[in-house]
């Protein structure tokens, strides 16, 4: 399995004409390609020129032999090169939680676009850990992982993954079904003890998460992981 999590600052004014050309690019990765599973796209909240996308493959073939070359990912590069402000952060990354028997695919069967957006809430975040600190870091946030996904009825997901090229860079996605689910995840014992057990393994200042809504798919997809253990 390998997860491309990618992160855009878009030139003012353009963020709607980016997104349209990026929900392409998502509907033929996803409806295409055998070996992509998910393409969501997702705009931060209060910024809404911050925005992030969680790509999940098979494998590296998957993306560097198929997908760079597929006609709808030419389309969209060439639309949106002239619409992203400033470098775009990429972490090329394998699944830590959970693993690659959970729910991955985010399509259902007898569903198409749907008809109700933006309504879910996700976090999609870079964590820089210290080198010596990463086993622990993993270890603890797996459990936040479990807690939140078993426990908690309004989060459909809380995946951990980590840079394949820099092993001290994580990310986590978390999918909420509403801004009030993720208020309720913040509120539980188990990420009140991940966030003790973690404060001082940080590898410096963490970059500001985007806490955004779904812009594509539509809510109806399957947005869950199931209920996966550590």
């Amino acid at each position: 399995m390998r997860i491309l999590m990618v992160q855009f600052t878009i030139k003012d004014g353009m963020a709607d004409a980016f997104l349209e050309a990026a929900k392409g690019d998502g509907r033929g990765s996803v409806g295409n390609e055998a070996g992509c599973y998910r393409f969501d796209i997702i705009q931060d909240r209060d910024d809404p020129n911050r925005i992030a996308f969680t790509e999940v493959y098979d494998d590296d073939s998957a993306i560097d032999d198929v997908h760079v070359k597929a006609p709808h990912m030419t389309a969209w590069r060439d639309a949106t090169r002239d619409m992203i402000d400033g470098p775009v952060k990429v972490g090329r990354c394998r699944n830590v939680f959970p693993g690659d028997l959970a729910d991955w695919n985010a399509s259902r069967d007898g569903v198409g676009e749907g008809f109700s957006y933006e309504n879910l809430f996700i976090i999609h975040a870079e964590l820089p850990v210290l080198p010596e600190r990463v086993d622990d870091f993993i270890e603890a946030v797996k459990l936040d992982g479990v807690g939140s996904t078993q426990l908690e009825p309004g989060c459909l997901r809380f995946d951990v993954y980590q840079d394949v090229k820099d092993p001290s860079k994580l990310w986590l996605y978390e999918v909420y079904v509403n801004p009030e689910a993720f208020t309720f995840h913040t509120t539980t014992p188990h990420i009140a003890k991940w966030r003790d057990t973690v404060a001082d393994w940080y590898d410096g200042e963490r970059a500001p998460a985007i806490r955004g809504k779904n812009v594509w798919p539509s809510d109806q997809w399957n947005w869950s992981s199931g209920r996966p253990m550590a």
